[in-house]
């Protein structure tokens, strides 16, 4: 059931619960104006003929409409039916007329030793008070339904939103990112479209980001295979033939010449560099063999650049990181990368540690330049710093950067442990 149907369905049963009440109200408030009506009549005859009345008051008495005379001991019927109410319900009557046997009035007739009853008749009383109630019943249906159709106009007018959300929603779970809700006149509304459109917003930035980080993937794996295939080809493919022309030269020469076997070394020195340069490329083996700490020492030794890299790292961090020390390592290899190209920094400051507070424990890396800075807002980010905040995002962590002309650079790296007592 839509909210709509739902919120009409309990306006409906209220009103029906109201309507209810109003005429259970109504009927009851009828009841006691019939008697009341009846107790003025009977009180009225004996203020005006006494306690004991005359033959002729008797007979007056005996003409007046309302009134019912009978002797004493003649049982006087409370049954309603007796009653000229036509066009009145036999329920309404039963439940409106009033208990004759103690709304009757005994008095004495003068010069006869008898005493009579006088009992009012409540039919026209009955037939007043099913009037009323008809037309204050009427009114009310009237109201009642007046009421739940203007709430069922104003509760679709209202609601009218929702359907436009749901639209919405509908859309963004097929793919489009580009919607946007228009600002509605609730406030209410306004907020979830406000909301609605900066959720969006985010969502196809993320797209973006995602499909341009793919791509750079992509591309970066391919050109890592590119140069991997190249220098297959130029370095070792070059240096295995040189290798098999000189032990081919050597074996047709009596004896062989010594020179050969040098060259032949020496060759095979280049080659275990070139590997060596190439698998350190691919995967750090100090990271896997001693840890991030001795891997980030050897990283600064075959540091290229002037400036002065400065080390310091908590001791504890290579227990900590675990797995995700090679995140580390690589975001801490492309900002000493960057440094390298655009800094041209004369210091600069590593700091990887753990950070404790009441509730959390976070690891902490800091790096610190005193280059020539940059304007952070307006700086074209390229694929290295893309992959620096894709692993930060895939550990968990924040990443912040902070930078002006003239006066070098801070990445400032978060990320949580457990908490502090674990």
């Amino acid at each position: 059931m839509s909210l709509r149907s739902h919120l009409n369905l309990i306006i409906a049963i209220i009103g029906c619960i109201s309507l209810a009440l109003g005429s259970v109200f109504t009927i009851i408030n009828s009841k006691e104006s019939v008697i009341n009506e009846v107790s003025s009549s009977l009180s009225l005859v004996h203020k005006l003929m006494g306690d004991t009345v005359s033959e002729a008051q008797l007979k007056s008495i005996q003409s007046i409409r309302h009134l019912q005379v009978s002797t004493i001991g003649r049982r006087v019927n409370d049954n309603a039916s007796k009653y000229s109410v036509d066009g009145v319900p036999d329920v309404f009557v039963q439940f409106v007329h009033p208990n004759m046997q103690t709304l009757s009035l005994s008095i004495d007739v003068s010069g006869q030793h008898k005493r009579i009853n006088i009992v009012a008749d409540p039919s026209d009383e009955i037939i007043e008070a099913w009037r009323e109630v008809k037309l204050f019943l009427s009114l009310l249906l009237l109201l009642t339904t007046m009421i739940f159709i203007g709430v069922f106009i104003v509760i679709g007018r209202a609601l009218k939103p929702v359907d436009v959300i749901l639209k919405a929603f509908s859309d963004i779970e097929a793919g489009d990112y580009s919607k946007r809700l228009e600002v509605f006149e609730l406030p209410e509304f306004a907020q979830i479209a406000q909301g609605f459109n900066h959720m969006t917003y985010r969502l196809a930035t993320a797209q973006i980001d995602n499909a341009r980080l793919s791509k750079n993937a992509l591309n970066a794996s391919e050109n890592e295979r590119k140069l991997l295939a190249r220098e297959l080809h130029d370095e070792m493919g070059q240096s295995l033939t040189a290798i098999k022309a000189l032990i081919v030269l050597s074996k047709r020469q009596q004896p062989p010449e010594q020179s050969n076997f040098d060259k032949v070394l020496t060759i095979c020195d280049h080659l275990f560099s070139v590997v060596r340069n190439r698998m350190r490329k691919l995967t750090p083996p100090l990271l896997h063999e001693f840890g991030l700490l001795v891997a980030l020492e050897e990283l600064v030794e075959q540091w290229d650049g002037d400036a002065n890299v400065v080390l310091d790292v908590d001791p504890v961090i290579d227990i900590l990181l675990a797995d995700n020390a090679i995140h580390y390592y690589r975001i801490i290899q492309e900002s000493l990368t960057n440094i390298l190209k655009y800094a041209r920094a004369d210091n600069v400051r590593l700091s990887l540690k753990r950070v404790d507070n009441e509730e959390h424990s976070i690891v902490q890396l800091t790096i610190i330049d005193d280059g020539v800075g940059f304007n952070v807002s307006s700086v074209d980010w390229g694929s290295g710093f893309a992959g620096i905040k894709e692993r930060v995002s895939s550990l968990g962590g924040t990443l912040s950067i902070e930078s002006m002309l003239d006066t070098g650079s801070q990445i400032h790296i978060n990320v949580p442990l457990k908490s502090a007592h674990e």
